[in-house]
């Protein structure tokens, strides 16, 4: 150990700088950026650079200058801030160190400065005892890399206004350090940018400015006040805020993540989401409970962000899912990417109104693709009474023909797929056989120019496949195959989409009733079989099996565990009683204003700005909230592999 007087510790230490070879340590509670520059010049190509600075009030900044971080920054190190800082050494490649009074600054370290003592170390023990020390001041020290903004103030406990430190986008998700691991969860909206020399930050009011603006305006000619508020902008340094959110506390030693029970503390820094952090991808993968997601099913990425997120599919099960958006917003794609990352052995059955699934689900390997042809499925004697009037044969019932005629009927069509004679019959076969009982001519005759009509219109198979469509509906719900697809592609037949769902569904709520297991209905537009009344052409009420089957699916299912998602772009159009069953909603954008004040009870008053940028998301950019996911939030879907 040899001991330096005066400039002898500058000296020994632009020697080891320049003998670096892998690291310097330094620890300074003042530095000066051009003291700092010389020796950092002399540093070799990858040489690890780490350095220590005392930040403890502003003043200990008006002595260390930008210069010294713009000097660490090219060199490819790393500056850290400690407030209680007063160490002074350098340690280089842990075999030599300099320790002593001298900060790196003028009077440290020059002849005409302070006078100043150090020792120069170099034995082994000694220099590795120093270099856990500077450890253990690092780990206790700041590092900013990951700042982008600091609180500022607190309109609520769990909202406030932030200065933001660097360019960041709107609805950026952060971590608000506490303490001990622990951080408050939140997200950055409303970015505003502010000229100083126009607005002072903390309002409009101040002294200065108020005598500015009166002072302006006071002058009537226009020109000159444009001049003079144009010249003043010139002079102003622009700043950005924004407005903050708690999302949630998270708890590092029980891997908890909870209601903020304590506020944020104004002038706490505001870090940037590491995608690695193990805390993070914990928070993550817990519901909206708090628990641990059963079946994590992973979606995107959270909104500027890198960071993976995830929603729980065992919630979705059991308690039902919303997917809303325009045409062409992403919904049915978010669908499809969802149901292939979703690898849990659950029944699905997809009722695909535009034959879009099957292509791209076939490579799970267990998907069976039921192709309907365009058939008339009369669930019942009433439904085929509808159809017979709308296509010019009403039949009141009031002569003895005509109520034989509807007995046959009613007696060889029933709402369940197992007691129907379309089972056996076809329509065609149920049609004659009944303008056989039938002895008024102008009846039979009628009956027959219907079944004719039926043909030309839908085409001959839509009369007389009845049997082979519903053998493959009862087998569908028997197969071994996980995933069924109703393919509706080539039904242009409103009544029979909206039949063959209730038929269906109805026998999967029967067979969930006899032995609960994880079973899942996806269906597509689905405000075409579950209409708020008055909004469509498909019927809202009794005679509506879709819609009877989807409400007491909605209702019972949960305890069934049969989960419903349902997908739709008129969400001002689906039963709202549906709707208000679907505890998790993802919405895609959305644009008229009825569609718009159909979801508005989905947002808190927190998340009105979310609400406001519906009309403008980008196609796959998408909010999510509800119990299967821990908060809610805006996430972008990507074209990457499905895992």
């Amino acid at each position: 150990m040899d001991v330096l007087r005066g400039e002898e510790i500058l000296d020994k230490v632009r020697e080891l700088f320049s003998k670096a070879d892998k690291s310097v340590k330094l620890s300074s509670a003042w530095i000066k950026g051009d003291v700092l520059r010389e020796l950092i010049s002399s540093l070799g190509e990858g040489v690890e650079l780490e350095v220590v600075i005392r930040a403890s009030s502003y003043d200990d900044l008006q002595i260390t200058d930008p210069q010294v971080f713009t000097a660490v920054s090219e060199a490819g190190g790393k500056v850290y801030l400690n407030p209680r800082l007063h160490a002074k050494f350098v340690i280089i490649d842990g075999k030599e160190a300099v320790l002593g009074s001298a900060n790196i600054t003028h009077s440290g370290l020059y002849r005409e400065g302070n006078i100043e003592t150090a020792v120069y170390i170099r034995e082994p023990r000694k220099v590795k005892e120093l270099e856990e020390e500077f450890e253990s001041i690092k780990s206790q020290s700041y590092d900013f890399s990951k700042t982008v903004a600091f609180v500022v103030s607190l309109d609520t406990a769990r909202e406030g206004r932030v200065i933001l430190t660097r360019e960041v986008q709107e609805q950026t998700y952060v971590r608000i350090p506490i303490a001990n691991g622990n951080f408050f969860l939140g997200r950055l909206f409303d970015i505003r940018s502010i000229n100083l020399s126009l607005s002072e930050f903390e309002g409009e009011d101040s002294p200065k400015d108020s005598a500015f603006i009166r002072e302006v305006f006071s002058e009537r000619e226009f020109g000159w006040v444009v001049a003079s508020l144009f010249a003043r902008s010139q002079e102003g340094v622009e700043i950005k805020v924004a407005k903050f959110e708690v999302l949630g506390e998270y708890e590092r030693e029980r891997n908890l993540f909870k209601t903020p029970i304590r506020p944020v503390r104004a002038g706490t820094p505001v870090e940037v989401l590491e995608v690695e952090e193990e805390s993070l991808r914990a928070i993550l993968l817990k519901n909206h409970s708090g628990y641990d997601m059963r079946f994590p099913t992973y979606v995107g990425r959270l909104q500027g962000t890198e960071v993976k997120a995830f929603l729980d599919m065992d919630k979705v099960v059991s308690m039902h899912m919303a997917v809303i958006g325009a045409t062409g917003s992403g919904k049915t794609t978010f669908v499809k990417k969802v149901l292939k990352n979703f690898q849990e052995p659950t029944k699905v059955f997809v009722f695909d109104m535009y034959g879009e699934y099957y292509e791209e689900l076939k490579e799970l390997d267990s998907v069976r693709n039921v192709a309907l042809p365009n058939v008339l499925v009369p669930i019942d004697g009433d439904d085929l009474k509808r159809l017979l009037k709308e296509s010019g044969l009403t039949i009141t019932e009031r002569s003895t023909d005509e109520k034989e005629l509807m007995s046959f009927f009613r007696k060889h069509l029933k709402p369940e797929l197992e007691r129907s004679h379309l089972m056996e019959k076809s329509l065609e076969t149920l049609i004659k056989e009944g303008s056989l009982r039938v002895k008024d001519r102008y009846t039979r005759e009628a009956l027959m120019d219907v079944l004719e009509f039926w043909k030309r219109t839908y085409g001959e198979e839509s009369v007389k496949l009845q049997p082979e469509v519903f053998s493959q509906l009862k087998d569908s719900l028997r197969a071994d195959e996980r995933v069924v697809i109703y393919n509706y592609r080539d039904v242009d037949i409103t009544e029979t989409r909206v039949n063959i769902a209730g038929l269906v569904m109805r026998e999967i709520l029967k067979e969930a009733k006899s032995e609960p297991r994880d079973r899942l209905i996806v269906l597509e537009e689905a405000h075409n079989f579950a209409p708020e009344r008055g909004t469509s052409e498909v019927q809202a009420g009794r005679e509506n099996l879709a819609y009877i089957s989807a409400r007491r699916i909605a209702m019972e299912g949960r305890k069934l565990r049969l989960g419903l998602i349902a997908i739709t772009q008129r969400p001002a159009n689906i039963s709202k009683f549906i709707l208000s069953q679907l505890n998790t909603q993802v919405i895609f954008k959305l644009i008229t204003r009825n569609d718009l004040d159909a979801v508005s009870p989905f947002f808190e008053q927190s998340k009105e700005d979310v609400f406001n940028l519906l009309p403008f998301l980008k196609p796959g950019t998408a909010y999510i909230s509800g119990l299967a996911v821990p908060f809610s939030f805006l996430f972008q879907m990507e074209e990457i592999p499905y895992w």
